[in-house]
């Protein structure tokens, strides 16, 4: 019995120090939480630095290549050469520059080439951020309507703890059965574990919201939530199609994908640039070395096509053009079906919400209330009113699995339309 109350105690001690203790708590609204998330984040920070690499890629592509230069000079000197030609005291020295020339508008598509990596690098944070921002917004209502229900647990715990306290001195004096206490003591800990539980979901997501807003303290994130706004949010106003047409324009994988093809396209025409051979043009100088002294000309060259024309590159580039079209084809597919089922369990998860008779969780808490006057006037069995206790719990519980199922479920909406639209 001393290890009953023992292990009774601990789990109410552990909820106590978790969640009632008001300095440890922090109340955030959803709307300061985004904001904080916005500028702390650094799965966030650090995507906003591979963008500006992404930008530094435009620099470099359209930068000219640089001129070579090389120069000759004797080492050793000799007053004449094979010909009897007078040299000097500097000997034979020549020297030659040249510039490459980029043909058939290479350096341009190189440039849109990084133009486009740059897009796809914006469209990849968008979409982080969109995703980011799912996970932060669906933990906040799983908190909340968690902790509603871990309320009335605790509410339940401490009735039982207040019944099982008193019944011990009962017992001792014989007034109450033994086994009347020990059913109550099971009751209270069936409680106790199953609260332990909802509180190791609401750890979970506070987990989840303390990295996203990258929090280091160690206190309780306790939403701020207004229910009656919650409880107005309704789907009268949205069609289908009208869903599918704003999902199109605003999901950022959708434009990630996109912009990879075009990626792609950029690539392709890049690559068959690459096939034509640049120019080198340059200039020559020999003071001793040729014909006659002091010998100036211009040079030129090019690589002739014969073997290589980067036919295999051309080639890769053509099928990831081909392979990026069908995947934004799928993406597309997969967005619609996305739409479809989110919409319908949208409207499922509301219609089962406003079903429940809005007085219903009053009237039975106040039922509650005279179970518990009757059980104590001992007008109520032992059974009878655990029964009444556990019929309360479920339904509660359901109550708050209910609303939150129909929050997560217009969340996901939002979240696959890439836009808030409730």
């Amino acid at each position: 019995m001393k290890t009953l109350l023992v292990l009774i105690g601990s789990c109410m001690l552990l909820s106590q120090v978790m969640y009632a203790q008001k300095a440890d708590t922090l109340k955030l609204s959803l709307s300061d939480a985004e904001q904080q998330f916005s500028q702390k984040n650094f799965l966030l920070l650090a995507q906003k630095y591979g963008i500006e690499a992404s930008k530094a890629a435009i620099i470099q592509a359209g930068l000219l290549p640089n001129p070579t230069v090389s120069l000759e000079q004797t080492v050793i000197s000799q007053p004449t050469i094979a010909n009897d030609a007078p040299i000097g005291p500097f000997g034979q020295r020549a020297f030659q520059i040249q510039q490459l020339i980029q043909v058939a508008g290479k350096r341009n598509k190189q440039i849109n080439l990084a133009k486009t990596g740059v897009e796809i690098s914006q469209y990849q944070f968008l979409e982080l951020v969109r995703g980011l921002l799912f996970q932060l917004r669906s933990s906040f209502y799983q908190i909340h309507y968690l902790q509603k229900t871990l309320l009335m647990y605790n509410q339940e715990i401490q009735k039982i703890t207040g019944l099982v306290n008193a019944y011990q001195d009962q017992v001792q004096k014989g007034n109450i059965p033994q086994k009347e206490l020990i059913r109550l003591q099971s009751f209270l800990i069936t409680l106790e574990g199953e609260a332990s539980e909802i509180i190791n979901q609401i750890t979970d997501n506070q987990t989840t919201i303390k990295v996203l807003l990258a929090d280091k303290t160690i206190t309780i994130i306790e939403p701020l939530v207004d229910d009656t706004e919650i409880e107005n949010m309704n789907l009268s106003g949205l069609v289908l199609a009208d869903l599918i047409g704003i999902a199109i324009q605003s999901r950022s994988d959708l434009k990630v994908q996109e912009a990879t093809t075009q990626y792609s396209i950029a690539n392709f025409n890049l690559q068959k640039a690459l096939a034509k051979p640049d120019i080198t043009v340059g200039y020559s100088y020999d003071r001793s070395g040729s014909y006659v002294n002091d010998y100036h000309a211009l040079t030129l060259s090019m690589a002739l096509p014969f073997f290589n024309r980067n036919q295999g590159n051309i080639k890769i580039a053509e099928n990831q053009v081909d392979a990026n079209r069908q995947y934004f084809s799928q993406t597309q597919i997969q967005l619609e079906n996305e739409i479809l089922q989110a919409y319908t369990k949208a409207k499922e998860d509301d219609r089962l919400f406003r079903k429940i008779d809005k007085k219903f969780q009053t009237n039975f808490e106040k039922l509650i209330l005279g179970v518990l006057e009757n059980y104590q006037k001992r007008n109520l069995t032992l059974i009878e009113f655990t029964d009444f206790l556990e019929s309360y719990k479920n339904t509660v519980s359901q109550l708050n699995r209910v609303q939150n199922n129909r929050i997560q479920a217009f969340e996901n909406l939002n979240f696959v339309v890439g836009k808030k639209v409730l």
